[in-house]
């Protein structure tokens, strides 16, 4: 009787131990996802790319261009939102403006896509050759970081 509830111990310390392992193995090699500040973002693609100190730089200003073009593109889109909500408010709310503000949406979201595109292009255009088959490789990494849909291979 000893031995069996001894052993029925060593088994339940035995499979704690490989839980705590699996939980412990997970966490330390989980995938990137959405949600990762920009800094993170930042952080993780100067080291993949290796980017040495004036590329970094330059990747800086670059970044810096691209917060101050999104901001205002965020702020419009707040007002459109704002603006095509407003309009629950009303009796009869018109049809022509309705459809007008939600393609003035539908373009706010275009005009981020390009941003973004071609913010993007302006970072692999910084970087050198292997640099740049690098970049082509973890793109979509970095993207599932932001929390943006990369396209699929």
């Amino acid at each position: 009787m000893i031995n069996k509830t001894r052993f029925l111990y060593f088994l339940l310390l035995l499979l704690l131990l490989m839980n705590a392992a699996t939980l412990t193995f997970m966490f330390m090699h989980r995938p990137p996802h959405g949600g990762n500040s920009p800094q993170e973002v930042s952080h993780w693609l100067t080291e993949q790319l290796k980017l040495n100190a004036e590329q970094q730089e330059q990747y800086k200003t670059l970044q810096d261009e691209h917060r101050k073009n999104m901001e205002s593109i965020h702020q419009q889109d707040r007002n459109l939102h704002d603006r095509f909500f407003q309009l629950l408010n009303g009796e009869a709310a018109d049809s022509t403006l309705v459809n007008q503000l939600a393609d003035s949406i539908a373009a706010n979201r275009k005009q981020t896509e390009l941003t973004t595109f071609y913010d993007f292009k302006k970072i692999r255009s910084i970087c050198n050759a292997e640099q740049q088959k690098k970049f082509d490789e973890i793109i979509g990494e970095a993207l599932r970081m932001m929390g943006q849909h990369p396209p699929q291979k």
